[in-house]
């Protein structure tokens, strides 16, 4: 137990204790109550206990031992209550405790019935004490005994009613308490793991689309080294050599940026990668794809793209860079058609058109760039149309505008 919990639960221990004290004082006051109302416990004429009343007030005595466990076990004090009623035909107190423990805890139905049935005991054992009250010879003593008999009975109905159903209410309370902290406790780990999978989801698409367009370029190139040095000169193969090394180096720099990514203290994992730097990547993007080999046929007309949502930049350069790689690999004649036209405030249309080959000679594709296209497209709102126009693959994604009502892109 930590330290300072421990004057805490030492607290609680002795206002336990307390509690107990004061319960086992107002049974023995209503013991005491009980005794004067009862002839054959005390002699009406002498005022004095009977034999029979001192046994049975010391074994009452002894059932007040039961009340510190009114909390854990309230069952054990309805059953010594009703044996101090019916058998010693002492006062009620011990079987009203038990029953506004026992309320507190109701849940089925003969639970219910159990209540009923001590209430009943209860009103009978007053009856009893205001019938028994008519052997005193004193006129003013039965009055009054009569009377003090009826309040007790009423006053031990109301607590028993009050205290049990506010005891009833403040578990009630507790467990909704409880079940509300489970409820956030769950729902903070599902926000946590949901966080987590999207992390890990934006890093496979940053992966797929930065190292496997690379690699992609690196697998066209090594085919292409083998037909120049089949055709061409040392001169030609030297050069093929460098554009290829030049790949492969930018290949292990994408790498090593993901990989950082993923370690203690590297960029954060939302983030995976530097922050687009707008129209001057998608120059970039068109030049390694024309170094690449592939005849790129561009018209773009961007309004404002740099002061565009750092999300909404990386889309448009992400999904152009798969549509160029795609073009690369499944054109029949190296080249492409791009359109890339719009503002951040109007949308953003790309529409990329090759000329479909009809034995690729790459066979190592997996529709996977495709399927991430569509991700992130989806990821700001967008739309994506791929369609077959004759004998040219097209494909056309739409990105919607981006306001100030707009919600926040991810």
């Amino acid at each position: 137990m930590p330290p300072s919990s421990r004057p805490l639960a030492l607290l609680r221990v002795l206002l336990s204790v307390v509690v107990v004290l004061l319960l086992m004082t107002a049974a023995l006051m209503s013991l005491v109550v009980a005794t004067m109302t009862s002839p054959s416990l005390m002699d009406p004429v002498t005022a004095e206990l009977t034999e029979q009343g001192a046994v049975r007030g010391a074994l009452a005595m002894l059932l007040v031992l039961a009340l510190p466990w009114y909390r854990a076990a309230p069952s054990v004090l309805i059953i010594v209550g009703t044996v101090s009623i019916l058998l010693l035909h002492l006062d009620p107190f011990l079987l009203a405790v038990g029953l506004t423990g026992w309320i507190a805890r109701c849940t089925r139905r003969w639970h219910w019935g159990v209540v009923v049935a001590g209430m009943v005991l209860i009103v009978a054992n007053g009856v009893m004490h205001i019938v028994r009250l008519g052997q005193w010879p004193e006129e003013d003593y039965r009055q009054t005994g009569r009377i003090l008999v009826a309040f007790s009975v009423l006053v031990c109905l109301s607590l028993i009613l009050a205290i049990g159903f506010w005891a009833r209410q403040r578990r009630s309370t507790r467990r909704a308490e409880a079940e509300a902290d489970t409820a956030l406790r769950a729902s903070e780990h599902l926000s946590d793991e949901l966080t987590r999978q999207r992390e890990r989801e934006d890093l496979a698409r940053e992966v797929h689309d930065t190292l496997a367009s690379r690699l992609s370029v690196l697998s066209l190139q090594a085919g292409s080294l083998q037909e120049t040095a089949q055709r061409e000169g040392e001169s030609k193969l030297h050069q093929e050599l460098q554009t290829t090394r030049s790949y492969a180096d930018q290949a292990l720099t994408d790498l090593r940026v993901l990989l950082t990514s993923l370690r203690e203290g590297g960029a954060p994992s939302a983030t995976p990668v530097p922050a687009p730097q707008g129209i001057h990547d998608l120059g970039d993007l068109l030049d390694d794809a024309a170094s690449a080999g592939l005849d790129v046929r561009s018209f773009v007309a961007l309004e404002n793209f740099a002061s565009a949502p750092e999300p909404l930049q990386r889309a448009v350069l992400r999904i152009t860079q798969e549509a160029l790689t795609n073009a690369l690999r499944h054109s029949s004649d190296r080249s492409a058609h791009l359109r890339l036209t719009g503002s951040p405030e109007r949308g953003i249309s790309l529409i990329v058109s090759n000329r479909r080959a009809d034995d690729s000679d790459f066979s190592l594709g997996s529709g996977t760039g495709l399927i991430g296209i569509r991700e992130r497209a989806a990821l700001v709102g967008g739309t994506v149309d791929v369609r077959d126009d004759g004998d040219e693959f097209v494909l056309d994604v739409q990105l919607p505008a981006v306001t100030e009502d707009s919600p926040a892109l991810p």
